[in-house]
């Protein structure tokens, strides 16, 4: 749990820092399970290849867990 404490922390800063990223994360959480691991593999996929930092390839990661994008969906519908 402390590791994805620690990624859902990262994300949300991200998310306040870029806002392309807020809105691709934003969208990717709107879609059903399946859908939003589809889109996550293809956009994990493309950062590697673009040598992103790790620390958002983690971050992004953690949304492959459903509790886990529940929770930002959560804090993001609470905190705006």
């Amino acid at each position: 749990m402390d590791n994805s404490f620690d990624s859902f922390g990262t994300l949300i800063q991200i998310m306040r820092d870029d806002e392309d990223i807020n809105e691709k994360v934003m969208a990717v959480l709107r879609l059903d399970s399946y859908k939003r691991r589809t889109i996550l593999n293809n956009w994990l996929e493309q950062l590697r290849i673009q040598k992103a930092p790790q620390n958002l390839i983690n971050a992004l990661s953690s949304l492959f867990d459903d509790k886990v994008a529940e929770q930002v969906l959560q804090f993001i519908n609470k905190h705006h």
